[in-house]
């Protein structure tokens, strides 16, 4: 008997640690996506305004793509009414200019077709209370006619000109004015009047440690040597400066992925505040000009603290932050490491929530844990929970095409397979931003109990980091557990501050006491800040330690990073991403699972999730397209991408839900569009619960991320 447990032992562990490699995939049979008026899926009851009169967006990214141009009216209208049935009330335009531009050789000469099916479909979707975010510049090459065929090649750099190119400035005036300033025939406004535009990003991502380091200019060298000879007298006393740190002989330049600080490394990033700084200045006196007094913003990623310090300066902050981009997008040899964003304490997310400033708008207008990345279904609960917990005002999973109307629809390739950032196209997208829609949008998840305040001040970001640090792990790990956000040097928010956190301890704050207290300097540990915030009254009894768990204050979130499990427990959901089966959450129970996986139980009709008669499941673990091909056992490196039909791997669940109307339920697998597909059996305990087993080997209708269960 002794060595039987131990031979089962074996072969489970054995069965679980190859979960992966013997996967089974199941084809999707369903061709429509779009979401039935009346089913469970019809989340046009979202509204996300609340009872104290905040408001929150859900954003869709690019609502139709931008491959295959603007939609005509009729496609137009459906995707407007199918975006606000999917719960989105926000959609952002990027690449506006590349889509006008296509095929076009002179300089502004938008294509008359695409820029009549663009004002349609803003006037559509403001039809049905969908409203705009917009780029005043996303392209590298503008609108100029010279790029040639593909829009998308690197011919010109724009954004690095902006810092120095006068016609490069008019340029991006010029863009802004003929796009923005434009009266819309179908809304009878012009797009910067239109109480539907909540905000213009000026340059998309256009902040010089972006730019230096990824597409380089060797203008900005030269600005740079400007810039040092103002600070220094020349540019040789620069160099006697840096010492060994500078560069090698001849010009000077800036540096390029040096992610330690130096003096060189500290003056170029010095060089980056002042120079963004002034780029702003000129973009906002222009658009201000123009007579928007709406939102503006820019700078909207790297969570370096010379960017921080630079967004420290805007009344209304963005950001953007991933897990695991692939290397190369989709050509052979492009790269993921496979690797979960749980076990690295969510770094994209806890990036997300140390950029926020407090008592200024905050927004997350590009967030993604993208395709083919196999723990991808971990992101729907992570950014949905952490951004209804920290009340960010704006959430948008970026992709090209949320939303499809069916599969085998479109004529561009980004309609033939799942693509990275394709969500429109890959059913565990779709079932994370379902998830993200209820925890964020409907308002599941509290918001944190309390406000946590770090002060970054200039000393701190320049002459302690360099500006090119980062915030610490240990401080950052803070908004896993309570509401966290800046404060630039010793501004003073209108929102209320619990306590303030110093992370250089330059004033007595929160750091600086702990280290007065221990008679060490050096940065808090996540033990002492949560030991400090105990004392305080704040978290009291909260067993989070920096490593192994973290709990939200108000206890509804819970995120074992080395288990790779994170649970939200709230009234009318429960959820959970996990590599193993969980267990007993609260009233829902995961008793086992055949593999990884996120599984979540949402009440539909405004009841606790105990006392509901219509529950909305979701069951998503991992898809690819047919004939995907890896370099690899790990399915790191691409070598094919594919095509359709989509494939889901398969999962066998065992579950309970303990509900007053377990007597009357009955289970369903759905269509992805919300239709009821088939009737599944249930048993019926003696403990007021239904437990039933999910096996999508099994469906008629081929695999589904979603499930119903309803009172008849």
């Amino acid at each position: 008997m002794k060595y039987f447990l131990l031979l089962m032992l074996f072969l489970i562990c054995f069965l679980v640690k190859n979960s992966f490699a013997d996967s089974v995939w199941l084809q999707i049979k369903d061709k429509s996506l779009k979401i039935s008026s009346g089913s469970i899926l019809d989340f046009t009851f979202l509204a996300g305004q609340f009872s104290d009169g905040k408001l929150r967006f859900f954003c869709a990214s690019q609502p139709f793509g931008v491959e295959e141009g603007f939609p005509d009216h009729v496609t137009a209208d459906a995707y407007a009414r199918q975006l606000k049935l999917h719960g989105y009330n926000l959609a952002r335009f990027v690449f506006v200019e590349n889509v006008l531009m296509a095929g076009r050789t002179c300089d502004f000469d938008f294509d008359p077709k695409q820029l009549d099916r663009f004002h349609y479909f803003l006037a559509a979707l403001k039809r049905e209370g969908v409203g705009w975010l917009l780029d005043g510049l996303t392209s590298q090459n503008g609108a100029y006619g010279d790029v040639g065929r593909d829009r998308w090649a690197k011919k010109r750099n724009v954004k690095a000109g902006l810092y120095y190119d006068p016609e490069q400035q008019a340029h991006w005036k010029q863009l802004v004015h003929r796009i923005l300033f434009t009266q819309n025939p179908y809304t009878g406004m012009r797009i910067l009047e239109d109480p539907a535009l909540y905000g213009v990003i000026l340059v998309n991502e256009g902040g010089l440690n972006h730019i230096v380091n990824l597409d380089p200019d060797p203008r900005l060298d030269h600005l740079f040597d400007q810039w040092l000879t103002n600070r220094y007298g020349t540019a040789e006393s620069a160099r006697l400066a840096w010492g060994i740190h500078g560069p090698n002989g001849g010009h000077v330049v800036l540096p390029r992925r040096i992610w330690s600080a130096n003096p060189w490394v500290n003056d170029a990033q010095r060089f980056y505040y002042d120079s963004q700084r002034e780029a702003f200045r000129w973009m906002s006196d222009y658009i201000r000009g123009l007579g928007y007094q709406g939102l503006i913003t820019a700078f909207n990623n790297w969570p370096n603290l010379q960017d921080q310090a630079t967004r420290a300066q805007l009344s209304w902050v963005d950001m953007h932050a991933y897990h695991e981009e692939p290397s190369r997008f989709v050509q052979l040899g492009s790269h993921v490491s496979q690797t979960s964003s749980l076990v690295g304490g969510l770094e994209y997310v806890r990036h997300l929530a140390n950029a926020r400033y407090w008592g200024k708008p905050y927004t997350v207008s590009e967030h993604g844990h993208p395709f083919w990345n196999r723990w991808r279904y971990e992101s729907g609960l992570a950014v949905g929970a952490y951004a209804a917990f920290q009340e960010w005002d704006l959430i948008c999973r970026h992709g090209s095409g949320p939303i499809e109307l069916g599969y085998g629809m479109g004529k561009s390739s980004r309609r033939k397979a799942i693509y990275p950032y394709g969500i429109g196209m890959d059913p565990i997208e779709r079932a994370n931003e379902t998830l993200t829609a209820l925890l964020y949008l409907r308002g599941d998840v509290r918001p944190s109990q309390h406000r946590v305040g770090i002060r970054l001040s200039e000393e701190y970001v320049f002459d302690q980091r360099g500006g090119i640090g980062r915030l610490p792990k240990d401080v950052t790990s803070i908004g896993l557990v309570t509401g966290v956000g800046l404060i630039w040097n010793d501004q003073k928010p209108d929102d209320r501050l619990d306590v303030l956190i110093d992370p250089g301890g330059a004033m007595s704050t929160l750091s600086n006491k702990m280290a007065v207290k221990t008679g060490l300097g050096g940065e808090p540990t996540f033990s002492d800040l949560l030991t400090e915030l105990q004392e305080r009254g704040l978290l009291a009894g909260n067993i989070s330690d920096g490593k192994n768990i973290f709990v939200s204050d108000t206890g509804e979130i819970v995120f074992e990073p080395h288990s790779k499990l994170l649970k939200v427990i709230t009234p009318r959901t429960e959820a959970a991403a996990y590599e193993h089966a969980p267990g007993k959450l609260d009233s829902l129970t995961i008793s086992q699972s055949s593999g990884p996986a996120l599984l979540a139980a949402s009440s539909m009709d405004g009841r606790q999730l105990n006392q509901s008669r219509r529950i909305l499941l979701i069951l998503a673990t991992d898809a690819r397209n047919s004939g995907m091909q890896f370099a690899d056992k790990d399915e790191k490196e691409l070598r094919r991408l594919g095509g359709l039909p989509v494939l889901i791997r398969s999962i066998n669940v065992a579950i309970q839900i303990k509900n007053d109307n377990h007597a009357k339920m009955s289970l369903y697998a759905l269509h992805l569009n919300g239709e009821r597909a088939q009737k599944l059996p249930m048993n019926i305990s003696v403990e007021d619960a239904i437990s039933f087993e999910i096996d999508t080997q099994i469906l008629k209708f081929g695999p589904t991320t979603f499930f119903e269960l309803v009172a008849e």
